[in-house]
C-alpha cells in the first residue's frame, strides 16, 4: 500500500543576510531567476514528485509570501481535499504564547495539522534553497531502509560546512555522527577538502516525529531545533540515514550531478542568478518534464525598440540585450543590456547601459544611466544620468556595497525599495512586494 506523505515547508526565516531584499519580505518570498520566488522551487519539487498536501509555515514579514501562495498556488486545492498548498502563519499555540523558537518547535506548534491529516510520513523541507529534486526517490529510500528519519545530504567545502549540519555515514548511508554548524567540520573519508552537509530536508515517520517532538517540548534547556536537538538523538538507534542528493535525477534531466544552491546571502544570491545567463547553467529552467511553477501576471512579451544610426556624439540608439534573461512586460528602449537578469515590466530608456546586474520587477532606469554589478529591488526609479557600480565611494554613500572579488577590486551594489532613489509603481500590475 502506498504511504501517504504530508509536506511541511519551513518558510519563516528572517533572512537578515539577504538584506536589503528582505527588509519588506520573508527570505522565501525574494524574487529569483527573472520570474520566480525562492519558495517556488521547493513547492514545484514537491508537486512534481506527487506530494500535493503541503502546509507552508510562515513567520517573519510574511504578507507578500502569503499573497504569492494564495495567488499562485491555490489552484491545487480545486482537485480534491488532499491537494492543497496552504500558508500557515505563526499563531503562538503554546501556553506562554511565543513565536517559533526553533525548527522543531515550528512543527510541534502545528502538530494539530499533522494529527488531522494523519499521514504515514512527514516531509519537512526548507523553503529557501534553489534546486530541482524528485522527492519521491528520497521517500522510497526512506521506506526501503526502514528509517526513523532520513536527511538529504550534499558534499560542500569545509569552509561552507561551518554554516550547515555536518554528518558522517557508514557504507550503507547510516548516519553515525552529526555536527550542527561546527567550527571544525569532519571531512568526508578520502576527501579531506569536503564535508557531507545536511540540506535541511527531512523525511520522518509520522508516529516517531510526534513522539520525539512531544518529548523535546518538555525539555527547558532544548533549543527545539532539528539539527541541534532532534536528529542527534536518533543516531544511536541506527535508523537515521542520509539520502545522497547527488544520485537524484528528475525526469528530463541529463546525467550530471544535480545543482543545489543556498542563496542565504547577497553574494550567493547574485551568483546564482548570474549562473542562469550561461548557455549551460547548473540549474536548467527549460526542462518541460520538471517545470517550476509560479504566480505570473498576464504580461505582454518583452520588447526591444529603436535601431538608429550612430549620431554625431558617437552613440547609437539601439535597444538590445546580450547574453541576458529578459522577462515579460519589459521594454528595452534604445538601451543596451549585457549579462544581466531583467525581471517583469522593467523600463530601460535610451542610451542607458546595464551590465552584470539583477533588475527586479517594475524598475525604471532613466536615459544615460550606467549600471554595473547591481541588484535593484522592485519599484525603484533611477533618474537620468544615474551611475552605479563605477565609483565605490559614491555607491557606499547611498547603498549597501559588498565585495565580489577583493583581489580584482570588484564590488556589488544592492538597492532597496527605499534606497535613496525615487520609487515608482507602474499601473496595472498589482501590489505584490
Amino acid at each position: 500500500m502506498r504511504k501517504s506523505v504530508l509536506a511541511m515547508v519551513l518558510a519563516g526565516g528572517e533572512g537578515t543576510r539577504l538584506a536589503p531584499l528582505t527588509e519588506q519580505r520573508a527570505k522565501p518570498a525574494v524574487p529569483f531567476g527573472g520570474k520566480y520566488r525562492i519558495i517556488d522551487f521547493v513547492l514545484s519539487n514537491l508537486v512534481n514528485s506527487g506530494i500535493e498536501s503541503i502546509f507552508v509555515l510562515t513567520q517573519f514579514r510574511s504578507q507578500s509570501l502569503t499573497e504569492h501562495i494564495i495567488n499562485g498556488w491555490n489552484v491545487v486545492s480545486t482537485h480534491g481535499k488532499n491537494r492543497f498548498v496552504i500558508p500557515v502563519p505563526a499563531q503562538m499555540q503554546t501556553q506562554d504564547k511565543r513565536w517559533y523558537c526553533g525548527t522543531a518547535d515550528a512543527i510541534h506548534q502545528n502538530m494539530h495539522l499533522i494529527n488531522d491529516f494523519a499521514p504515514d510520513l512527514v516531509a519537512i523541507f526548507g523553503g529557501d534553497h534553489i534546486y530541482k529534486m524528485d522527492v519521491s526517490q528520497m521517500v522510497d529510500e526512506h521506506i526501503a531502509k526502514d528509517a526513523i528519519a532520513t536527511i538529504a545530504a550534499i558534499p560542500v567545502t569545509l569552509e561552507e560546512a561551518k554554516e550547515f549540519g555536518v554528518i558522517q555515514v557508514d557504507k550503507e548511508g547510516r548516519i553515525i555522527g552529526f555536527q550542527e554548524k561546527p567550527e571544525n567540520p569532519i571531512p568526508m573519508p578520502g576527501n579531506p577538502d569536503m564535508a557531507l552537509a545536511s540540506m535541511g530536508n527531512y523525511i520522518f515517520n509520522s508516529s516517531d516525529l510526534k513522539e520525539m517532538l512531544g518529548e523535546d517540548s518538555t525539555i527547558a534547556e532544548s533549543s527545539h531545533d532539528f539539527g541541534k536537538d532532534i536528529l542527534p538523538k536518533i543516531v544511536e538507534s541506527g535508523r537515521l540515514f542520509a539520502y545522497n542528493f547527488g544520485l537524484n535525477r528528475v525526469p528530463g534531466a541529463d546525467d550530471k550531478a544535480p545543482s543545489w544552491k543556498d542563496v542565504g546571502n547577497l553574494k550567493a544570491y547574485y551568483e546564482a542568478n548570474m549562473d542562469l545567463r550561461d548557455p549551460q547553467p547548473t540549474l536548467d529552467l527549460y526542462n518541460p518534464q520538471w517545470p517550476i511553477y509560479s504566480y505570473t501576471h498576464c504580461l505582454p512579451p518583452a520588447k526591444f525598440v529603436h535601431n538608429d544610426e550612430v549620431g554625431d556624439d558617437g552613440f547609437a540608439r539601439i535597444g538590445k540585450a546580450i547574453n541576458s534573461i529578459v522577462s515579460g512586460g519589459t521594454i528595452i528602449s534604445g538601451s543596451t543590456v549585457f549579462d544581466s537578469v531583467i525581471y517583469n515590466s522593467v523600463r530601460i530608456h535610451s542610451y542607458a547601459t546595464v551590465k552584470d546586474s539583477i533588475i527586479l520587477d517594475e524598475v525604471e532606469i532613466g536615459e544615460n544611466c550606467r549600471i554595473k554589478n547591481a541588484i535593484i529591488d522592485k519599484h525603484v526609479k533611477l533618474p537620468p544620468n544615474t551611475v552605479i557600480g563605477y565609483n565605490r565611494e559614491d555607491d557606499e554613500k547611498r547603498f549597501k556595497v559588498l565585495d565580489l572579488d577583493k583581489e580584482a577590486g570588484t564590488w556589488m551594489t544592492a538597492i532597496a525599495k527605499n534606497g535613496g532613489v525615487q520609487k515608482v509603481q507602474l499601473p496595472g500590475y498589482g501590489r505584490l512586494d
